[in-house]
């Protein structure tokens, strides 16, 4: 237990109650038991003030707040409860959350890795290198958290404060060495991991993506540089590694080009810079330069954009002070993940699964698979409901460009129609004889699997590792790699 006057600064205690120990935070009445402190969050659906009443009622011993006359009227109706207010409920159950969980952020060496797309894989590369270098690391992130091959939960990308703190404190008892983390654009408004010291960040793009949330890319660009200036002035010694292919990339380079704690990276950078890159479904095998070193990286992992997901974590590692023929010499032994241009079937005609789901990414892995085909690209194929609707038209414009056959279908719909997707995806393909529509996705990967022939392609795009479809309010079991594996047993043999 805790004593609560130690988690606040004396000025913003509005009222001292009786009971000063607490053992729990929450901000969702659910997480309230006896001795919480209590989080009044103004979230974009609804508001924690609301909620306030309920969690005295269930236990709790503090509720902050950022309304003044709330305030007032809580300290009236409840003088045995100590109330707290903030200019700022979200930055203040950070800023707690650090001192409740003893600042574990101080006893790890942490990496954020923001960025449209490239986020996961990024995460997933830097932590290979990692351990093929002997440290003990743990990730945060779209796939969930995990350290040594067990998972402490998954949800949003960067969990909220509570439990990233939560997540920092169990990791360092465990015993990592590293936590390498995705930072989403929400996080950053949302004051996520406020307070943390970060060792190193890296800024992969920025691409259409979110709009329904941020309104437009300026206001979406300036969250994402606004992470990169946060790890930069975390201390004298935090360093970022930048995409300077990405025009957006560029601008942050610009900001920072006098600074010798930032690293690009790219066939345009001037810091590990690309020379060639070959890509087969052997993997990638690429040539660079850095400083006066010309090297060579070859590993196992396909497609273009993984070029830069690699360069992402090589020049951030370089930038860290390790060896480069160490970095070179380990390269090999890094292995894909599941949902990032998965190879599911390559016998006659090749079948991957991959996570693109924004306009940039899925030409990304279109653009990849068009060296590699030999016939036909296939693409199956839709759009998330509830989310930005401006990508549909424009992922639709993209797939008419690079596909042979377009086989538009569900992925997690939510509250809207699944049919009303696909008719904004549609509204940005000009050639409709290429379209096939089957909402039911489990009936579209089966269609495009009874379509291929020798040579051709099939892209199962969007869902990634997701073992999940979210229709209305239901989640129902659903894994694209699964299904496609369940008919290709039954027809691929007929294909061939």
């Amino acid at each position: 237990m805790k004593s609560v006057l130690s988690l606040f600064d004396k000025e913003k205690v509005f009222n001292v109650g009786k009971n000063l120990f607490v053992d729990n935070l929450a901000n969702n009445t659910k997480w309230v038991k006896q001795n919480t402190v209590f989080f009044a969050i103004r979230g974009t659906k609804t508001d924690g003030h609301l909620f306030v009443e309920d969690a005295i009622k269930k236990g709790a011993t503090c509720v902050v707040v950022q309304d003044k006359e709330i305030a007032k009227e809580l300290k009236e109706s409840h003088p045995e409860i100590t109330i707290v207010l903030s200019e700022n409920t979200r930055k203040e159950q950070a800023l707690v959350s650090r001192r409740f969980y003893g600042y574990p952020d101080k006893k790890l060496k942490i990496i954020g890795i923001t960025g449209t797309n490239g986020k996961t894989s990024t995460a997933n590369i830097l932590k290979q290198y990692l351990k093929n270098l002997g440290y003990r690391v743990a990730t945060i992130g779209t796939i969930g958290y995990e350290f040594e091959g067990k998972f402490f939960g998954n949800g949003m990308t960067t969990p909220d404060s509570i439990k990233w703190y939560e997540l920092l404190d169990t990791f360092s008892k465990l015993g990592a060495d590293y936590v390498v983390s995705e930072i989403s654009s929400h996080a950053v408004d949302q004051y996520r991991f406020y307070g943390t010291e970060f060792t190193a960040g890296i800024f992969t793009n920025l691409t259409l993506d979110h709009l329904d949330y941020h309104k437009d890319m300026e206001s979406y660009f300036e969250l994402k540089r606004s992470f990169i200036r946060y790890v930069l002035n975390t201390n004298g010694k935090s360093v970022v590694s930048i995409n300077a292919d990405c025009p957006y990339g560029r601008i942050i380079i610009e900001e920072y080009k006098d600074s010798d704690r930032v690293i690009s990276y790219g066939y345009k950078s001037n810091g590990f810079r690309l020379i060639n890159a070959k890509i087969s479904l052997e993997g990638i095998n690429i040539d660079y330069v850095y400083k006066d070193y010309v090297g060579n990286i070859n590993n196992r992992l396909l497609g273009e954009f993984n070029v830069y997901n690699v360069s992402a974590a090589f020049s951030l590692l370089l930038k860290l002070g390790f060896n480069i023929k160490d970095l070179e010499r380990i390269s090999k032994d890094i292995a894909p993940i599941k949902g990032r241009f998965e190879i599911v079937y390559n016998k006659g005609f090749l079948v991957v699964n991959d996570y693109a789901h924004t306009p940039d990414a899925l030409e990304k892995v279109l653009k990849s698979l068009q060296t590699l085909k030999k016939g036909r690209i296939i693409s199956v194929f839709g759009a998330g409901g509830d989310r930005d609707k401006t990508k549909r038209p424009l992922m639709g414009s993209v797939a008419e460009k690079y596909s042979d056959v377009i086989i538009l279908t569900s992925d997690n719909p939510r509250s809207e129609k699944a049919e009303n997707i696909i008719q904004d995806i549609l509204n940005g393909i000009n050639k409709k004889e290429k379209v096939q529509i089957v909402i039911d996705r489990e009936l579209a990967i089966k269609q495009a699997i009874e379509l291929a022939r020798t040579g051709d392609v099939v892209l199962i795009a969007g869902k990634g590792h997701e073992n999940y479809q979210i229709i209305g309010n239901r989640v129902i079991e659903f894994d694209d790699s699964d299904v496609a594996k369940k008919y290709l047993t039954k027809t691929a043999c007929k294909n061939v």
